[in-house]
């Protein structure tokens, strides 16, 4: 059984910010802005509201127009060139977002976010050095970083520094203990060093913070299965059943635990539904499942 991997978190810390030109306690719509713009159409301030207000909406093709006015009125607009960027990435164009993250850098260099942000549209396009270095950069500036140590940890593992992944994991887990994926992703790596215990351990944490975590019970229970702890592992796979009924790598998993208990009909019931949901089912396990039956 092959362990789930460690998957990279996209967190933009902000989505497009910045107060508005109005009144807070009134804030403009989309039409006082049209006015504001009709009254004084070189008004930066203008634009970036109302692109706020698009994005809100979902409007992503309209708020990249409004903030390229904004920045074509304001070229030193940092926060602009960033927003533009989490749309970007929103959109799934890492290239333009890293351009944008660059340009706001220039003017703000000292934006842990920006590097973050611009560290995480990094590893998108498969630049683990620079994500590494861009997420460096981003603890340096806020030392108490959680998420940027989180990250970064996942690159160092995907860069093959297994020890520097876990530090990096220890040291967001010791920032912000309350963050699930953290536990689950640290478990994935003592995993891997065949530390199963402390693997169980996380997994079981983030079963405690997220009790709707699936995958933590389907990690938990193949460390089970390994060391023949049949009925821990089949009542994990269950309840990951429970929670997702369409997680056939959860089924299938449990056919294992039933063939072991020697529960062939549950086992082959199992295997049809993981191949029913699409998931590739070892053939000769079902053929020594079905003889089994004979």
């Amino acid at each position: 059984m092959k362990r789930a991997c460690c998957l990279l978190t996209l967190t933009l810390l902000s989505g497009i910010s910045g107060a508005f030109a109005f009144d807070d306690t009134h804030p403009p719509s989309i039409e006082d802005l049209n006015r504001a713009i009709a009254i004084n159409p070189q008004s930066a301030d203008a634009y970036f509201d109302r692109a706020l207000l698009w994005e809100k909406q979902g409007d992503h093709a309209k708020a990249i127009i409004d903030l390229t006015r904004t920045i074509t009125l304001n070229p030193q607009d940092a926060q602009a060139y960033y927003s533009r960027g989490n749309i970007y990435v929103a959109q799934g164009d890492f290239a333009q977002a890293i351009a944008d993250y660059s340009k706001a850098l220039e003017f703000n260099p000292k934006d842990a976010g920006v590097f973050y942000n611009r560290g995480l549209a990094y590893d998108r396009l498969g630049n683990i050095a620079q994500a590494i270095t861009d997420l460096t950069h981003a603890v340096k500036i806020d030392p108490e970083f959680a998420e940027a140590y989180h990250n970064r940890g996942l690159e160092w593992d995907k860069d093959g520094n297994l020890p520097q992944a876990i530090a990096d994991l220890n040291k967001s887990i010791e920032l912000n203990p309350a963050i699930a994926q953290a536990y689950y992703n640290r478990g994935i790596l003592f995993d891997k060093q065949r530390n199963f215990i402390d693997a169980i351990n996380d997994f079981s944490e983030a079963i405690k913070l997220d009790p709707d975590y699936a995958q933590a019970y389907v990690n938990r229970g193949e460390i089970y299965v390994q060391q023949d702890d049949f009925d821990n592992a089949r009542f994990d796979f269950t309840v990951a059943i429970e929670i997702d009924p369409k997680m056939a790598q959860a089924y299938n998993n449990r056919a294992i635990v039933y063939f072991q208990l020697k529960q062939y009909t549950k086992a082959l019931d199992d295997l049809q539904k993981a191949l029913g949901l699409g998931y590739a089912v070892n053939p000769e396990f079902i053929a020594t499942v079905k003889k089994e039956l004979k």
